[in-house]
């Protein structure tokens, strides 16, 4: 195959891997936005996910000029388009593999990991080097995508790291492991050495969001359960803001060790609030999301210490205390 073979099927072949790997980005970021909700995929994917098509100049030196030995050197290369998606943690990395490789992504492509730092990290444990987890997906018959068709066996390189792990090889990757002549043993010494730290405060990162997670789990608990009577009683979803953690943060010291029971006897006892709520939600954000339910509990049972503990402006919480028939002033 020759160097103009090679581009004039590229040519032709870029619209058809830059949809493959749309399609790819668009089902797993779907999948993604329930498996870490309530958290947002702007904050869980820490660097703007971007698909790669290689170009032209690169293409044909990984073909033809790198000793690579391919048998169809143009069908051979995975990574004619690429994507990466950068996380905190590595504990985020394995949430990202679980959607690629379930049941449901299973309709769309197969997956075969490519690269996998854990079980690079078990069989050498003593070297410290560059990490990520690469996947290849390719197309299962019958897949389409803004009109065009993706053959069957269209394949898109996916790479899933940490920031760190993300830092660490944009400094090195390319610079310092691929040439032959190899940077001098101290600068690859510092390298490794940076690795090892990256290693290691990831895993106080993980302890220190374990931690975290722990102190919150009643308060999710309570956002979910406040959620779920939301939709039944107002009569549609709630919206998912992070003003609901940041409220529920001042206002969770007023509340019993287990009030749910008490809520939902409130809520039966009150249950014109539900139809102030949908009055107030068109032209009021707070009414939208679930932490307003909670906040009609707190200024019924608790009025005073409620306004004193709010933590943001008040003309929405002086709408509750009226509904109420509560003295605000």
């Amino acid at each position: 195959m020759t160097e103009a073979d090679i581009l004039a099927r590229w040519e032709n072949d870029k619209p058809i891997y830059y949809a493959w790997s749309e399609f790819i980005a668009q089902k797993i970021s779907s999948q993604l936005n329930h498996a870490i909700a309530p958290t947002t995929l702007e904050y869980f994917i820490k660097v703007p996910l971007k698909a790669r098509l290689k170009e032209n100049s690169t293409l044909v030196d990984k073909a033809l000029y790198r000793n690579k030995d391919y048998q169809n050197p143009y069908d051979d290369i995975t990574d004619k388009v690429g994507m990466r998606f950068v996380v905190l943690l590595t504990s985020d990395i394995r949430k990202i593999c679980d959607v690629i490789e379930n049941d449901e992504s299973k309709n769309f492509w197969t997956a075969s990991k490519d690269r996998d730092y854990e079980k690079e990290r078990d069989e050498k444990p003593l070297e410290f080097t560059y990490q990520s987890v690469h996947y290849v997906l390719r197309a299962k018959q019958g897949i389409q995508h803004e009109g065009i068709n993706i053959p069957e066996g269209t394949a898109c390189e996916i790479q899933i790291r940490t920031l760190l792990q993300h830092a660490h090889s944009e400094l090195t990757h390319d610079t310092l492991y691929k040439p032959k002549a190899n940077a001098a043993s101290s600068v690859k010494r510092t390298v490794a050495k940076s690795m090892a730290l990256i290693e290691a405060t990831d895993e106080f990162f993980e302890q220190a969001m374990a931690h975290l997670d722990e102190v919150a789990s009643a308060q999710r608990e309570l956002l979910s359960f406040l959620s779920t009577e939301y939709l039944k009683r107002v009569g549609k979803p709630a919206l998912q803001e992070r003003s609901n953690q940041f409220i529920l943060d001042a206002l969770f010291d007023l509340l019993p060790e287990a009030p749910q029971t008490e809520i939902v006897s409130f809520f039966e006892a009150k249950s014109f609030i539900f139809n102030k709520i949908n009055e107030q939600a068109p032209i009021s954000h707070l009414f939208n999301q679930p932490i307003v339910l909670l906040v009609y509990y707190l200024v019924s049972t608790k009025p005073a210490q409620t306004r004193a503990s709010w933590p943001i402006d008040e003309t929405d919480l002086a709408k509750i205390y009226s509904d109420l028939g509560k003295g605000f002033e």
